[in-house]
């Protein structure tokens, strides 16, 4: 069948009552497979649910919203617009069902639509996700070319059979073809889509993917793939472990392309290691200030730690970085080395945090705690660690088993998952580990007694800092200012 209209869509989402734990973000995903749909002729449109429907929230269980566009809303876009194909992005193994119910849908009005599941989750659990019938092709991984021979299969180029990184039924059969194949040169591919974006609904959030500090952002990822084996990471199931990167050149010619276009003032760069060759990260940075392109940015990610050099972190000063997020995962070696396998020697961290905040760079720290084999002593070692650097309030992640990952399969086997335990349970809070070394109601307790400590250092050694944050918060943003004195106070 020839593909004339393709409808690429971000469904609405879950998130907890308690705390927003998510934000729209310009999906690059969708605007990469829309930039070689529409290179094909094809006529292109990308619905992001989540901005389209910001202000819309609907509780859907006791502690939980979904926010977004209505399934009604998206029922009468497929109606109208009448895709051939009908692509979703479906990230999260919690977020599955929203995904499910937009197949569902096109299914319904269009019987003989083209159904494409894509994203994390349908890469990491294919065979699940291909369970419902109204799915007809799993993509896997990195989408680009596997598109491009879907359209070919499709149009009976080429066999099914052949494809790299796909799922479909045959006979009647889930038939799996796993993914060999990554991108080796991505400079053959267009630059993502924007254009296909509602951009404008984007721009001003006080949040997405972390702060903002500039009303017009944009993400960008220059390089694809982590070597890193951390046990609770999915991410080399989607972009592979080999690192792939683009040239310095043409990261900025579609820079250039964000600030003619788009007017970009602030950019985040996506991706999981930009710093891990760190002379072509160098490279760019050079060229950020050589071209007066005048962009404040951060690392939403983080960056890759073990590679970076105090000269590095003056390039990225100088190009316009604001926050210099450190990944550390666990303040504690034996934990970092043994049990998240990061490659990263702690004793290197405080030198290049102490010469950030030197340069009047602020640093952040990611840390994961409650992973299996870690005691309650060596949490506390990543709070001391944060405080005595001077980062006060690290991102701390509660260890969470996502599928495709080597924790979601020792919490399998170790039957460390409480009884009731479901794939809707994965929210970052939702503490759903408990192990011989620590439970969850006690890791719970740990967390916020952390970050009770962190708070009242924080008051005794930056009195008049804390205060001034602590009024403008007040302003800005006062449920956030109850969220955390609730957790402050709590007993």
């Amino acid at each position: 069948m020839r593909i004339k209209k393709a409808l690429l869509i971000l469904p609405p989402v879950f998130t907890s009552t308690k705390v927003l734990d998510v934000n729209p973000l310009p999906p690059l995903g969708l605007a990469y497979i829309g930039a070689i749909l529409e290179e094909r002729g094809i006529e292109v449109k990308i619905f992001d649910a989540l901005v389209e429907g910001w202000d819309q929230r609907v509780l859907v269980g006791e502690h939980t919203f979904r926010i977004g566009s209505s399934f009604d809303e998206i029922g009468s876009l497929i109606r109208d617009f009448q895709p051939d194909l009908v692509g979703v992005n479906n990230l999260f193994t919690t977020q599955r069902k929203n995904a499910h119910e937009v197949y569902r849908i096109a299914k319904s009005i269009a019987p003989k639509v083209i159904t494409v599941a894509g994203g994390a989750h349908p890469t990491v659990m294919p065979e699940l996700v291909l369970e419902d019938k109204n799915v007809d092709f799993v993509v896997l991984g990195e989408g680009e070319n596997t598109f491009r021979d879907l359209l070919d299969a499709l149009e009976g180029i080429k066999d099914l059979s052949v494809l790299d990184g796909i799922g479909f039924r045959l006979d009647g059969k889930v038939k799996i073809v796993p993914k060999t194949k990554f991108i080796e040169n991505f400079e053959e591919f267009p630059f993502p889509a924007r254009h296909l974006l509602n951009m404008e609904k984007y721009f001003g959030l006080e949040a997405s993917h972390g702060m903002r500090m500039r009303k017009r952002f944009s993400p960008i990822v220059t390089s694809r793939g982590c070597p890193a084996r951390c046990s609770f990471c999915s991410a080399y199931r989607v972009w592979g472990r080999g690192f792939r990167v683009r040239s310095p050149e043409n990261v900025l010619a579609e820079m250039r392309l964000m600030k003619e276009q788009f007017g970009i003032e602030e950019i985040l760069f996506e991706d999981d290691n930009f710093t891990l060759d760190p002379k072509r990260a160098a490279r760019i940075l050079e060229m950020m200030v050589e071209e007066k392109l005048d962009f404040v940015w951060d690392t939403p990610n983080g960056v890759a730690a073990w590679t970076l050099t105090t000269d590095l972190i003056d390039k990225m000063k100088a190009s316009g970085c604001w926050r210099l997020n450190f990944p550390i995962e666990s303040g504690n070696p034996d934990v970092l080395k043994n049990i998240i396998r990061k490659p990263l020697n702690l004793r290197k961290i405080p030198r290049l945090i102490e010469h950030a905040h030197k340069i009047g760079l602020p640093a952040g720290m990611f840390f994961v705690i409650g992973m299996p084999g870690e005691t309650e002593e060596q949490i506390w070692d990543s709070f001391r660690f944060a405080r005595k650097l001077g980062v006060y309030n690290p991102h701390i992640s509660i260890a969470t088993p996502y599928p495709g990952t080597e924790l979601y399969e020792t919490c399998i086997e170790n039957k460390y998952l409480r009884e009731d335990f479901s794939l809707d349970d994965l929210f970052i809070r939702s503490f759903p580990i408990s192990t011989e070394k620590i439970s969850r109601e006690r890791l719970k307790q740990v967390y916020e007694a952390g970050q009770r400590y962190l708070f009242w250092n924080y008051l005794k050694d930056r009195p008049f800092e804390v205060l001034g944050k602590f009024f403008k918060k007040v302003f800005t943003n006062p449920m956030s200012i109850y969220r955390r004195v609730s957790v402050l106070f709590a007993r």
